[in-house]
């Protein structure tokens, strides 16, 4: 299979030998290296089927033995491009069909979402998730990573306890089971909110339930900010001296779900370690690059044979395919594989540039970890804490002001404010 498709790509020639002595014509072939097939021989004339390249060596060959050479068939691909080149409207047109058939067979045009569970989860966050992770309708399918996309919707989508990506054709089908536990919140039931990281509290702005923290005030972790309760005084508001604190009013009214909005200055401080002194590559100029054709598990090398001639070089890979139709791929592919000799030397990096990896890898952080309200309020700073060993320590601080409230179930105080 390999044989003939090679064939077709050379082109070849069926010929008729008259005259002469074809014994000695078949002779100097042999002697020449030139492949003859498909041989039939009758008193008039002798026939064969040679390659497009050798018919040029014939020749001499042929004048030697005194014989004369004709072609009567050609086949391959020299000649077929030859005969298109006479319609180039028609070469055009099937270029360009098989360019846009191509182009629209790599591409994702549809993306279901197949949800199993309670039914609570919305189609579009699932979505969205996704298309965060780079599948999303119009997508080039080679850029799609499925395993990648799982994984980013489980860590995304809270709510998931399952998920699964498939690429079929132009259309992609995600399926995703809900955790059984999700459910609407109970407006019956207790919720506190608690504080969710360490900081000072800026604002506390209550919307349901009785707020036990005020501006200034240093909360860690776990710390109770808004009770789910509403208190009162049973008496009504107590008469005190100007100045003096109310006391706590003590008796519960109902308890609800605590809402409220409780802004905190959050600190941050983040070490991190570089070395001081880098091994750069810089390329010299000089490359061995090798074609090699994979064809039904089975490698040629076109170009480049032997081993990589340099102690030292980075490989740059590329494969050239004829595209996919639908879920079918071709068998053959081109591989590049070019090796670039690199020269490795030490080169000190300068402080300055190791404080501005340390920002920006604060900065990468704080993208994640910082909410559409949240901003940062004290500038970043980088603070080179430690150089020994080879190795730059570097201190990154940073303040920000954000939402510190999370919610907690769980039982009734006994007292409040």
């Amino acid at each position: 299979m390999l044989r003939r498709l090679v064939r077709y790509l050379l082109g070849t020639l069926r010929v008729d030998v008259t005259g002469g002595d074809s014994e000695r014509f078949l002779n100097r072939c042999l002697e020449e290296g030139i492949l003859l097939w498909d041989l039939r021989r009758t008193p008039e004339r002798l026939d064969a089927t040679m390659m497009l390249a050798d018919f040029f060596r014939l020749r001499p060959i042929a004048r030697a033995a005194r014989c004369r050479v004709r072609i009567r068939e050609r086949e391959g691909l020299p000649f077929l491009i030859r005969r298109l080149r006479r319609r180039p409207f028609l070469l055009a047109g099937a270029a360009g069909s098989l360019a846009v058939l191509i182009w629209a067979g790599s591409h994702i045009w549809v993306v279901d979402v197949r949800i199993n569970g309670p039914g609570y989860l919305d189609p579009r966050a699932v979505l969205a998730a996704a298309a965060e992770a780079g599948l999303r309708k119009g997508a080039w399918k080679a850029r799609v990573d499925v395993n990648h996309v799982t994984q980013h919707l489980k860590s995304r989508v809270e709510e998931l306890s399952w998920a699964v990506v498939r690429v079929d054709g132009t259309r992609a089908v995600i399926e995703v089971v809900e955790k059984g536990a999700v459910k609407p919140p109970d407006q019956a039931l207790c919720v506190h909110l608690v504080a969710r990281k360490a900081g000072v509290v800026e604002q506390v702005i209550p919307f349901q339930g009785e707020p036990l923290v005020k501006k200034g005030d240093l909360v860690q972790p776990g710390d109770m900010l808004v009770e789910c309760a509403l208190r009162y005084w049973a008496g009504g508001r107590p008469l005190v001296l100007p100045g003096m604190p109310l006391p706590p009013r003590a008796d519960l009214a109902r308890t609800v779900v605590a809402q409220a909005t409780v802004r905190a200055r959050v600190a941050y401080r983040q070490y991190y370690e570089y070395p001081a002194v880098e091994q750069v590559k810089e390329p010299t100029g000089r490359r061995h690059v090798q074609w090699v054709l994979n064809w039904n598990g089975r490698s040629i090398i076109l170009r480049g044979r032997g081993p990589v001639p340099f102690a030292e070089y980075e490989v740059t890979t590329r494969t050239l395919t004829p595209g996919q139709w639908r879920n079918w791929s071709p068998p053959v592919e081109i591989v590049i594989r070019e090796a670039l000799e690199v020269s490795t030397r030490a080169e000190p990096v300068p402080l300055e540039v190791l404080k501005e990896r340390a920002l920006a890898a604060m900065e990468r952080r704080l993208a994640w970890i910082l909410g559409p309200r949240d901003r940062v309020v004290e500038p970043l700073t980088a603070e080179v804490v430690q150089q020994e060993g080879g190795y730059v320590g570097i201190l990154v601080t940073v303040e920000t002001l954000e939402e510190v409230s999370a919610p907690l179930e769980g039982p009734m105080l006994t007292t409040g404010r």
